[in-house]
């Protein structure tokens, strides 16, 4: 490999280690923003019998970016839900590799058709401007920075499989059968932010 090709890859690793960062850090902000309103309005309904109006409202859409970020980085590490009994079936390496090529080529079909509804929601927000209803922070905030993160899971969710597709894809071509890594969970980095 040239210098220039070195320097791509370099780049490649650097922004796909920065984007999995980035999706750690919107996960942890989002676990514990979400986890502090909870326990604000429990302890202000259940110990001051008061409540504190928007705290709700806000850990509801901040779960949006817990949920859709968790499922971005379930795709990425293969640990997201899945119910197949076909390890029962198939044996060989080279068929569940077919077969994983297979179910991330239909994984990743279906988030891309799903992608421009999550732009034309995305943009539908953009052009509303709808506002919240609680003024929980002094003011009322766009709702639009909630509603974007169903089109960030969904790009990011499809981009994976998208990428793991192609990584089978290359092992079946090149009839490599001992690629059995893209058959299990990824390892957990070493830090996890």
């Amino acid at each position: 490999m040239n210098s220039a090709g070195a320097g791509w890859a370099k780049a490649g690793h650097v922004l796909w280690d920065g984007l999995l960062r980035l999706q750690r850090l919107i996960m942890l902000a989002a676990i514990v923003f979400t986890t502090t309103a909870i326990m604000i309005e429990v302890v202000m309904r259940y110990i001051f019998s008061s409540s504190i109006i928007g705290v709700q409202e806000l850990a509801a859409y901040s779960a949006l970016w817990l949920y859709f970020s968790g499922a971005a980085y379930g795709t990425y590490t293969r640990v997201h839900i899945t119910a197949e009994l076909t390890h029962l079936i198939f044996r060989s390496p080279r068929q569940m590799m077919a077969l994983k090529f297979l179910t991330n080529l239909i994984s990743f079909g279906l988030l891309a058709y799903i992608v421009p509804w999550g732009w034309r929601y995305l943009e539908w927000g953009l052009t509303r401007h709808e506002q919240s209803s609680s003024t929980f922070l002094g003011s009322t905030y766009d709702i639009v920075f909630f509603q974007s993160a169903i089109f960030y899971g969904i790009v990011l969710m499809a981009f994976y499989f998208f990428v793991e597709t192609l990584q089978c894809l290359r092992a079946l071509l090149s009839g490599d059968d001992t690629r059995t890594d893209l058959l299990t969970d990824r390892p957990e980095a070493d830090t996890w932010i």
